[in-house]
């Protein structure tokens, strides 16, 4: 067990200190996390069942703005760490993941305060000149701090041994045990309800109904239903493209800088990107390459004051290093990267990183550009890139691609997982890069034309419907409750359930996400609302209501 909690609590300290995006960035789905704690516990195949039925919960997370609505990495690790300790089925993980994601709340807000004392230390070695002194407050201290909170509990947790989980689950009244599998066949849907929440435009809603019912009647599964989901999709992106006739004479105001940086252009030398004017410094292939890798640890060191502001600066250390060729030229150029700054960083952020770099090379060739003309770009694109990025990927994309994982990794395959990490990584790496290019080759024209064109509204549009159809496949697939009330007629005996099924097929399931969804919508606290399923799971159990359907 001694290598087992060492494992687990370097899993769990992973998944805080978000060092590497594109691999810690995984780890905050209860997926991923329950499927490698079972391999470290030995029992891989309950640890991704326990995920699946945790992450279920857990679809509808959005991260945004350093807000965390529930912590879903000790949901995870520890949710599916207490099952296997406890030898309880995997329905039951929802029960023990729900206490420790609350408990992960305060240690989220214990670890992005204590981690603002770093960058006050980092301004200190800044003034001193000491630029690799910047760079490790960037990772060193942020990381003692997630083992601490993270790592050690996770460790305690699995050393403590399994015999008194054991005794703990056996204690439980077994009619109790049946009343909290009824709690998690209810419980996915306040998952479902709140992507239905985001996603839920009234005249998009019609697509969450269809995705349903096309499950509940043709039998389809996910990865069907995403298929023909995004082939409508498609047809509908480029029929709602206007012909260029009717766009002319419309003006879309949107955000106005007042430089104009010259565009660059790739040339025939491999190892490097030639701006359209000559340069006496330029920033090498190679170089701009490392600055996009050095982007995905912008949030290593997350803090409630400045956010991603030392990972910023950490980042932008290295073209600066290759373009001013003093260390106090260097200091004075890396100051202007210590300020408050906040944006999805590793699909479509990484843009403003390429404009800054960009501006960056101009300004070091003397070029008419201002640190406060480089920060007044930085600032005003933050925004509306986190607003792309947060909706199109954490709100549609990845909760689809773990929806689909989810329902895979549920029969038994182990697909689900794999499948749901590669495309990750694939639309991290495979975004990051594009959109890092694209801002270094274009400038703040390439984001300035996409928000103009409409292009952005009719791609969200487009993966809200594949989002919808998939969200009302998931609740005809994973809301697994039923009811087992019947009356005597004569000889004969009727049940509730077979009447309801005579109406249409999973109305219950429906009727409950639904009912969530109304919840969510009056803004009731998803607190109260996992209270609520709970109440109605175990009185509509012992009342013989309600039963599992699993």
């Amino acid at each position: 067990m001694v290598l087992s909690g060492i494992l687990i609590a370097l899993l769990a300290t992973l998944g805080q200190w978000w060092f590497f995006g594109p691999i810690t960035k995984c780890l905050v789905y209860p997926l991923v996390t329950g499927t490698l704690v079972g391999v470290f516990m030995g029992d891989p195949m309950v640890g991704m069942l326990a995920g699946a039925n945790i992450q279920l919960i857990y679809l509808g997370w959005i991260s945004a703005g350093g807000t965390m609505p529930s912590n879903t990495i000790v949901a995870g690790v520890f949710g599916t760490a207490m099952t296997l300790l406890s030898g309880a089925e995997p329905t039951l993980a929802i029960t023990f993941a729900i206490p420790f994601s609350m408990f992960g709340l305060l240690l989220n807000q214990v670890y992005m305060t204590v981690n603002a004392a770093w960058i006050h230390r980092a301004d200190k070695l800044l003034e001193k000149g000491n630029l690799r002194g910047v760079r490790l407050m960037n990772y060193v201290p942020s990381f003692f701090v997630a083992f601490i909170l993270y790592g050690v509990p996770a460790y305690l947790l699995v050393v403590s041994g399994s015999s008194w989980a054991q005794n703990l689950i056996e204690t439980v009244p077994e009619s109790v045990i049946s009343a909290l599998e009824v709690v998690g066949g209810i419980m996915p849907a306040l998952g479902i309800a709140m992507l239905l929440n985001y996603l839920g435009k009234k005249k998009l809603l019609p697509w969450f109904i269809g995705g349903f019912f096309l499950t509940v009647y043709s039998g389809l599964g996910i990865t069907g239903v995403s298929i023909f989901a995004a082939v409508i999709a498609i047809i509908l992106y480029y029929n709602s493209s206007k012909p260029a006739e009717e766009k002319k004479g419309k003006t879309v105001k949107r955000l106005t800088v007042d430089k104009k940086i010259n565009p660059v252009t790739v040339t025939g030398d491999a190892n490097a990107i030639q701006p359209a004017e000559e340069y006496t410094k330029r920033l090498s292939k190679a170089t701009l390459v490392k600055t996009w890798l050095w982007s995905t640890s912008a949030e290593s060191c997350y803090n409630y004051e400045r956010l991603q502001a030392l990972g910023s600066a950490n980042l932008m250390l290295t073209p600066i290093r290759k373009l001013y060729d003093t260390k106090d030229e260097q200091v004075e150029e890396l100051k202007k990267y210590m300020i408050f700054y906040n944006t999805e960083p590793h699909t479509i952020g990484p843009i403003i990183n390429g404009i800054a770099c960009s501006m960056e090379e101009a300004r070091a060739n003397g070029q008419d550009i201002g640190e406060n003309d480089i920060n007044s770009v930085r600032t005003g694109l933050m925004g509306p890139v986190a607003g792309i990025g947060d909706t199109v990927m954490q709100g549609i994309l990845f909760p689809v691609i773990f929806g689909i994982g989810v329902s895979l990794a549920l029969e038994g395959s182990y697909l689900g997982p794999i499948l749901a990490v590669l495309i990750f990584e694939l639309l991290i790496y495979g975004c990051g890069y594009m959109m890092f290019f694209t801002g270094y080759k274009q400038g703040k024209t390439s984001l300035l034309k996409i928000l103009k064109s409409g292009t952005i509204d009719r791609i969200i549009n487009s993966f809200s419907i594949v989002g919808l159809m998939v969200v009302g496949a998931l609740a005809a697939s994973l809301v697994k409750v039923m009811t087992p009330l019947s009356i005597d007629i004569g000889e004969g005996t009727t049940t509730f359930q077979s009447v309801l099924d005579s109406l249409a097929p999973g109305l219950i399931p429906l009727g409950i996400t639904l009912f969530v969804w109304w919840m969510l919508k009056r803004k009731v606290n998803t607190g109260w609302i996992i209270l609520a399923i709970f109440v109605l799971g175990i009185a509509g159990y012992y009342l013989g209501i309600l039963g599992y359907n699993g």
